[in-house]
């Protein structure tokens, strides 16, 4: 089956609104078509979470894709940027407090952006990924997302404790 091309969507062309008890935002390309669930996610999360952001409809279909919010309306832009960080939430690890092996897992009890957070991961070298030199993603048993910005901004304590699987 062929694919269709991309449509990529000009932001003066959208605005969204969030109706009231909506769970998704209600997303309009002016003068053609409402979304009435609309679904926003990052084409490219890992590399260029900034740009290339497909919108989908509620049955998850590809009405377009913005190449930026940059150019969007305030409003519009900031209920993008919720739902995109609802959606990508990953605590960025700042700190390690206590590493160590339990059960056949390895238990971390961390420091993040919002605050303490403690998680299991089982079998490292596949549930921990170097993304660029340094940035590690990690995925805990409970299937959450964290993330290590950059190894060498860690504290000492940090560095040595994570060195047991680096």
């Amino acid at each position: 089956m062929p694919s269709s091309p991309v449509r990529y969507l000009e932001p003066s062309q959208i605005r969204a609104f969030r109706p009231l008890g909506a769970v998704h935002p209600r997303l309009e390309i002016l003068d053609e078509v409402v979304v009435l669930s609309a679904l926003v996610k990052r084409v490219f999360p890992l590399s260029n979470p900034g740009s290339y952001l497909s919108i989908l409809d509620g049955a998850g279909k590809e009405v377009g894709v913005l190449r930026t919010v940059d150019g969007l309306d305030k409003d519009t832009a900031a209920i993008i940027n919720e739902e995109l960080d609802r959606r990508y939430f990953t605590p960025h690890v700042k700190k390690i407090d206590a590493l160590r092996s339990e059960a056949g897992m390895w238990k971390f009890n961390v420091q993040t952006q919002r605050g303490p957070a403690e998680f299991y991961v089982r079998n490292w070298r596949d549930n921990a990924h170097e993304i660029t030199p340094g940035r590690w993603q990690i995925l805990s048993v409970d299937g959450a997302r964290f993330e290590i910005e950059k190894v060498d901004d860690l504290d000492a304590k940090s560095q040595r404790l994570l060195d047991q699987l680096l």
